[in-house]
């Protein structure tokens, strides 16, 4: 894949996952929630640092990490968007 596909990736995945954090309502305020909001929020700033360092590969898998957090947690409705 070219970087420049990576790139936009990037920018893609982030874009949808500041969004995702801007707009966060946790529903269910378990201590377990929060521990899982706060991975996915370490995994999207320990994306930001690797994207910084020009490893968009590495980058992209924490977005992905960050992802699946997020996913995991909303489909177990226990906050939303």
């Amino acid at each position: 894949m070219r970087n420049e596909d990576l790139e936009e990736k990037y920018a893609k995945y982030n874009s949808n996952l500041k969004n995702a954090f801007s707009s966060l309502q946790i529903l269910n305020f378990s201590g377990k929630v929060e521990e899982i909001v706060d991975l996915a929020k370490r995994y999207f700033k320990d994306a930001e640092y690797f994207k910084e360092k020009k490893e968009v590969v590495t980058a992209l898998i924490s977005l992905a990490y960050s992802v699946r957090f997020t996913g995991c947690i909303k489909n177990f409705k226990l906050y939303q968007f």
